[in-house]
């Protein structure tokens, strides 16, 4: 990826597997062609999601009853 944010290699090659098994395990054809764009795109949710999963919550904090926007 040629941003300025990356992820790990581990994770990255991670990502590869991933794609592959969940597009067998949904049936779906990836074409050789299209599989790097799929997994780069599954990369940027990556790196999207990180600052949230890196957000540590106290142990105090519980869970809305109802969700109200």
């Amino acid at each position: 990826m040629s941003s300025s944010h990356s992820l790990p290699e581990p994770l990255a090659a991670d990502l590869q597997v991933y794609v592959k098994q969940s597009a067998a395990l949904l049936g779906l054809a990836l074409p050789d062609e299209v599989f790097p764009q799929v997994v780069e795109n599954f990369e940027r949710v990556a790196i999207m999601a990180q600052p949230v999963l890196d957000f540590e919550l106290p142990d105090t904090v519980e869970p809305a009853a109802i969700f109200e926007p």
